[in-house]
């Protein structure tokens, strides 16, 4: 098996047998701190906010139900906290989302709401819900020059997804006063991950498609909001295509369904903000490069996108720290392609057939530099084990720092007698269930892991 990545893991469920997973919502901050969620799917609860000093390895309970923070009773629970969570001038920013998928309860649903966090006070900001009912899913973005906020609003309810679709809403941070910018493609649900807001104030995002899930997104169709306008501008089909890191990197564009799905599955701005890197990976476009993307004067062509070097398959376990990006992925690359450790989570671990790396999940810690002494360069950390020698089953929040320290939540294998998590059954009986996974905040330092 070669070096094994050595991470510090702490249990989930010891707060709350509900935590059943978590995706985005995870960051690290100018004080040194990791500051994360924990979500659920719950009738009961919504998801947790958390501060890990990693100096001290001291984790700190900030909101035990983000839905009282949230500012009065509500029917459904806010389960999850999927945006970024990001920073500016000592306050990071942050958006719920409703974690309640059974019938009938988007319609209860109050709708997502904005939060600000002061980081030297330890006090929530509640800005409010931006539309009723409305979900955020889930990107939100900051200018912290203009005092600005960005957020993607999304209809969940059937009458919603009928008869409107996704709005851009900015916020003035200052004021708290809401601005609604209006819908962003035709009526339905679609989703959009992550924002760049440029040095220039502009706000770019792309549309998930989901392997056709949401036919209106994708298309490598870029969008744009100028910084002040009223207006999204789209640029159309101007992504880069999609390549494989192997067997010998030639152009998907036989597969058009594939080339259809094209967005940012993972985008975060480089220092200055002038740039930023961006993946087209697994549901959108199966692209296995890293990319920059330079806006210049805001008129972009294809010469604005420049291929940062091969990752293979990733998804959202993707971070920026310093001048590395880190991902989770399967040690053997090929393996990877085309599978999804979300999807295999509640399979039974004893199964014979587990027992290669084509058939379990064998989860490595990976970075690419961005550095000019070795750009491009890809780091397999080794395959990620704790501290009493469990295994995470799927990883889907991941931050970084400079320093070389990586977090992580998510699912993981049990030791012998421990309880697994409390999921709801949502789909038929809601009552709760143990599932064959725990849920656990993890750390990881790289320059101090490799056993």
């Amino acid at each position: 098996m070669g070096d094994q990545c050595v991470a510090y893991s702490i249990s989930m469920n010891e707060i709350e047998p509900q935590f059943d997973g978590q995706w985005q919502g995870i960051t690290t901050a100018s004080d040194g701190a990791c500051y994360f969620g924990s979500s659920t799917h719950s009738n009961r609860r919504g998801a947790g906010f958390f501060r890990f000093d990693p100096e001290l390895r001291n984790l700190s309970i900030l909101a035990d139900d983000i839905t009282a923070v949230c500012g009065k009773d509500s029917p459904i629970p806010q389960g999850k906290i999927h945006s970024p969570i990001v920073e500016a001038s000592g306050h990071l920013y942050l958006s719920t989302h409703l974690g309640a998928y059974w019938e009938g309860a988007p319609e209860e649903y109050p709708g997502a709401h904005i939060l600000g966090y002061d980081i030297e006070n330890g006090t929530f900001r509640d800005f409010g819900i931006p539309i009723e009912r409305y979900t955020i899913y889930s990107a939100i973005g900051v200018d912290p020059d203009r005092g600005k906020l960005f957020a993607f609003v999304v209809p969940w309810a059937e009458e919603d997804t009928a008869h409107n679709g996704c709005h851009l809403v900015r916020v003035d941070i200052p004021s708290g006063k809401i601005e609604d910018l209006g819908r962003v493609g035709p009526r339905g649900r679609i989703a959009c991950f992550w924002f760049f807001v440029d040095h220039h104030g502009d706000c770019w995002f792309t549309l998930w498609r989901a392997a056709g899930a949401f036919p209106q997104g994708g298309h490598g169709n870029l969008y744009r909001l100028p910084v002040g306008a009223q207006k999204v501008t789209v640029y159309e089909n101007i992504l880069p295509d999609c390549h494989l890191l192997y067997p010998d990197g030639r152009p998907r564009t036989d597969v058009e369904d594939t080339r259809a799905d094209r967005a940012w599955t993972w985008a975060a701005p480089l220092p200055g903000r002038d740039r930023c890197v961006f993946l087209m990976g697994m549901f959108a476009g199966e692209d296995e490069r890293l990319w920059t993307f330079t806006p210049g004067d805001g008129s972009p062509t294809s010469a604005n996108f420049e291929c940062a070097g091969l990752v293979g398959p990733t998804f959202l376990a993707t971070a920026l720290g310093g001048d590395r990006v880190y991902f989770i992925q399967r040690g053997n690359v090929r393996a990877a392609r085309g599978w999804v450790a979300e999807f295999e989570r509640d399979r039974d671990p004893s199964r014979i057939d587990w027992v290669d790396a084509y058939h379990r999940e064998d989860l490595h810690l990976k970075s690419i530099s961005l550095s000019s002494r070795d750009h491009g360069t890809v780091t397999d950390h080794g395959p990620i084990v704790d501290q009493q020698g469990r295994t995470p089953r799927h990883i889907d929040s991941l931050a970084a720092d400079d320093r070389g320290r990586v977090y992580m939540v998510g699912g993981w294998h049990l030791l012998p007698g421990e309880a697994g998590t409390q999921q709801i059954q949502w789909a038929t009986t809601r009552e709760f269930v143990e599932v064959p996974r725990a849920e656990r905040f993890a750390f990881v330092d790289t320059a101090a892991s490799t056993a």
